[in-house]
């Protein structure tokens, strides 16, 4: 019995100090980057819609839409001076009342437009040579958009005129939820439209999937603007609080869906991702790295489209040492966790060896 044990520590301690002569020399590798070039491209577009957003607010004035509230003055329309004020409502097919006019187009025009067209029309009908008239925007209803996913309330919302922002509609909306994923999806209105269609293609469609799939950027409908939620370099990005949003303008926010992580890991398997998830988040998710496992050369598997998958090799060390940024995971991510050879075979001989060691003091012990 005493021969076999001195034989069993004899080879254990040799295979323990194989393992330390074998430790791999550290590579540098490649982290993936902060964006995939579709998202990148996204990124411009998003980019040029801000500014060219931005510049027409500064161009132009509003746009009056269907359910618009108008206050229409016309002064000195009475005898004696009096003025004659009305509150109309533009109706669904964006036109205007008054009881002395024909019916008026509204939705498309800028107030200064719709006044033009009021003293215009006053000219005409020969109620006044020379109207002056005021257009007020009372309430500011007609403004709506739509915004899906993994939002508290998602649904469709009506701007006011102090909500303009994209913020300001995740705000109505209650927030993002603990299931929204790092991206969100904006189609833009084209111009001229000013309501977002309950009974649009693509709507009908993500209510229909949406308890099912999570659409991964790269294969977003052309017509669409992907973003992060997060900036690259950590924090809110910036485009959700300048952004300014339109009547008809459509939101998506898919859920985060989840990653896999396999190898020399303790709890391999699947995780649902959180916003923000990180390549050494999930790790800590999964229990951690194992004994064997190689931390120098940790694979990451990631679709990027419709075309072949790339793979990346990560220094896990290196960035819990702040040497290397720390990688935002994405839906379908799969890590791969490889072994060290010389740590895998110390392991396997230390497991064998406590094994032997249990075997023996229980056989020991069950003589006496």
């Amino acid at each position: 019995m005493r021969q076999r044990q001195a034989s069993v520590v004899i080879i254990a301690s040799a295979l323990t100090l194989a393992a330390c002569a074998a430790r791999p020399v550290a590579t540098k590798v490649a982290a993936p980057p902060s964006d995939r070039s579709a998202i990148n491209g996204n990124e411009e577009r998003l980019r040029a819609l801000v500014a060219a957003r931005q510049q027409t607010e500064r161009d132009s004035e509003y746009v009056i839409a269907p359910g618009d509230l108008l206050v229409i003055t016309i002064y000195n329309f009475r005898p004696g001076g009096g003025n004659f004020e009305s509150e109309v409502r533009v109706d669904d097919r964006g036109d205007i009342s008054v009881p002395f006019m024909d019916p008026l187009p509204a939705a498309g025009l800028s107030l200064a437009q719709l006044r033009a067209a009021f003293v215009r029309g006053l000219r005409e009908s020969r109620v006044l040579n020379e109207p002056l008239v005021s257009v007020f925007l009372k309430e500011y209803q007609g403004q709506r958009v739509i915004i899906l996913g993994a939002v508290a309330r998602p649904g469709q919302y009506h701007l006011s005129r102090g909500q303009q922002t994209l913020v300001d509609v995740l705000s109505m909306a209650g927030g993002l939820s603990d299931r929204a994923g790092n991206y969100m999806l904006c189609r833009p209105s084209s111009p001229g439209q000013v309501a977002a269609a309950a009974n649009d293609s693509i709507v009908q469609d993500y209510a229909l999937h949406a308890a099912s799939a999570v659409a991964p950027p790269a294969r977003a409908p052309a017509d669409m603007v992907v973003f992060r939620l997060d900036s690259a370099g950590g924090g809110t990005n910036p485009a959700l609080l300048t952004l300014p949003v339109r009547g008809g303008d459509l939101f998506i926010v898919p859920e985060a869906g989840q990653a896999f992580i396999e190898g020399e890991i303790e709890k391999p398997g699947s995780y649902p991702l959180s916003r923000g998830m990180t390549l050494t988040q999930l790790i800590t998710s999964a229990g951690g790295l194992a004994y064997p496992a190689n931390r120098r050369r940790v694979t990451l598997i990631r679709q990027t489209g419709s075309g072949p998958s790339a793979e990346w090799a990560l220094d896990v060390d290196r960035i819990r040492e702040g040497e290397e940024g720390d990688v935002l995971l994405e839906p379908s991510d799969r890590v791969v966790v490889p072994a060290t050879v010389g740590r895998k075979i110390a392991h396997g001989a230390y497991r064998t060896f406590t094994a032997l060691v249990h075997f023996t003091v229980g056989g020991v012990a069950s003589v006496f």
